[in-house]
């Protein structure tokens, strides 16, 4: 049995989670564990990004360019599958909304300090996640968090250039759960 194969059958027996690339998707990777194969064709048990399962994907073994296991990623998904059902549930956040230019100052000053929940901020058509540190009348301090929760360290930015936040989405809450399981 070549390593591949061994691989494949690990997954099967031990339920061990993997990242399957194809040669015809440079961009796009499956995961998911093995339910069965064979010397053609492998099933796989798809899970979403959110850790939810996602049907199955039954795909030509001469089609697959690499494979990931016991990487950052897997380990980090995980994580995610186990905590799939809390993920789904938002925590409440109210936003004090004034009918004021300053918005963008008065939603980044009750995002201040606020650990239990990250926000992904708009600057440029780029999105910046992360932890509000700081804010003054022109700038602010954003903690940035990894889509696998690392921590990123801090960037300051002008109020000026947001054009929008996403607070607390489900993403966000991914990253929160991941960035609280590397304390």
């Amino acid at each position: 049995m070549n390593l591949a194969l061994k691989i494949l059958q690990e997954s099967k027996e031990k339920g061990k989670y993997l990242s399957i690339w194809n040669y015809n998707d440079d961009e796009k990777f499956w995961f998911g564990k093995i339910l069965n194969f064979t010397e053609e064709i492998v099933v796989l048990q798809h899970f979403t990004k959110y850790g939810k399962k996602d049907g199955l994907l039954i795909l030509q073994i001469c089609d697959i360019k690499a494979i990931d296991f016991d990487d950052e990623y897997t380990n980090a998904m995980k994580l995610v599958i186990e905590n799939s059902e809390k993920l789904a549930t938002e925590d409440e956040f109210k936003f004090d909304f004034y009918d004021n230019e300053n918005w963008k100052f008065i939603l980044l000053n009750q995002l201040k300090f606020k650990t239990e929940i990250i926000t992904s901020i708009e600057i440029e058509n780029d999105y910046f996640t992360g932890f509000i540190k700081d804010v003054d009348e022109e700038n602010f301090v954003i903690n940035l968090v990894g889509s696998l929760g690392q921590d990123e360290g801090n960037s300051i930015y002008k109020i000026e250039d947001l054009k929008s936040f996403r607070v607390n989405d489900i993403d966000n809450r991914k990253r929160l759960l991941l960035y609280n399981s590397r304390k």
